[in-house]
């Protein structure tokens, strides 16, 4: 992916050189915890932009979001993602694609359900046959993808092909105006992997353009639950304390670390009550 001096998704792109703000922001990935890159934001539509090229497929060699499994946490979260696919009119009949499925936990949770799921993903070996894609979808989902590509412009045309006339899109990504830039663990800065994070009206834009009707932004990221140590303000915090990297939120927990930590404890049993800022569920609907 090439260096990104001029911000590709508004539509009066500003520039790095004229950037609101930059920061160095070193990767939360721990093979690669020494690198460090520029992420600016933009004046116009205030999305952030990583500015160094990089060679993503070595990036994603031993990715830790590979090794997710399905706990009871999971179970959880994916409870409150199916439960909002519902709310907006999801029915057992509908065809869903899960695209950037990742291993396709989520696609196994589905057909469990009686749903006609499909998963498709580049980076996945059993999961990336492009043939999947030559069809239309009733649903298609997306989460924690639009931020990875190069073009999201690009991306959000796709899926509008993928649906067909009526159906709905859901598009989970991380919300550049709730986003500082100075957060030293934030896991929405989680470069060089995050290539563009939309702003909100962005994404909207973004998405009107390719023909999609915009319906609802819901500000909470579906891990999100009342479950305890289910929420987005344990796990942020679990992060900070195990060393800042990703990878503890996919690796053995530490019992004795929660249990040993006020902090942890507290948000662990009450975090869902405060609303961890950076994070936007876009629905969008097919317009035509």
């Amino acid at each position: 992916m090439g260096e990104t001096l001029s911000c590709n998704v508004c539509a009066s792109p500003g520039s790095f050189d004229h950037a609101l703000e930059a920061n160095a922001i070193s990767c939360n990935v721990r093979r690669f915890g020494n690198e460090r890159f520029t992420v600016w934001r933009c004046a116009n539509c205030r999305s952030l932009h990583c500015k160094e090229a990089v060679d993503l497929d070595a990036y994603y060699v031993d990715y830790p979001m590979t090794k997710q499994v399905r706990d009871f946490a999971t179970q959880r979260a994916f409870i409150n993602r199916l439960r909002t696919m519902e709310k907006y009119g999801l029915q057992p009949e509908h065809s869903i694609l899960d695209y950037g499925c990742g291993t396709g936990l989520f696609v196994s949770f589905l057909k469990e359900r009686g749903f006609h799921a499909a998963g498709y993903d580049p980076y996945v070996r059993a999961v990336s046959d492009q043939a999947i894609l030559s069809g239309t979808f009733d649903f298609v989902i997306s989460q924690d993808v639009i931020e990875h590509v190069p073009e999201p412009r690009e991306l959000a045309a796709e899926y509008r092909r993928l649906l067909s006339r009526g159906g709905m899109l859901f598009i989970g990504t991380p919300n550049a105006q709730e986003i500082r830039l100075n957060d030293t663990y934030s896991m929405e800065l989680h470069q060089p992997y995050h290539r563009h994070i939309l702003s909100e009206n962005a994404l909207t834009e973004v998405c009107q353009k390719a023909g999609l009707r915009p319906i609802a932004t819901n500000r909470r990221f579906y891990y999100d639950t009342l479950f305890p140590m289910v929420n987005t303000q344990f796990v942020r915090r679990y992060i900070r304390k195990t060393g800042g990297y990703l990878d503890a939120g996919f690796e053995a927990p530490r019992v004795g670390l929660v249990l040993t930590s006020p902090e942890l404890l507290f948000f662990g049993l009450l975090g869902y009550f405060f609303r961890a800022r950076g994070n936007m569920l876009g629905v969008f609907q097919r317009a035509d």
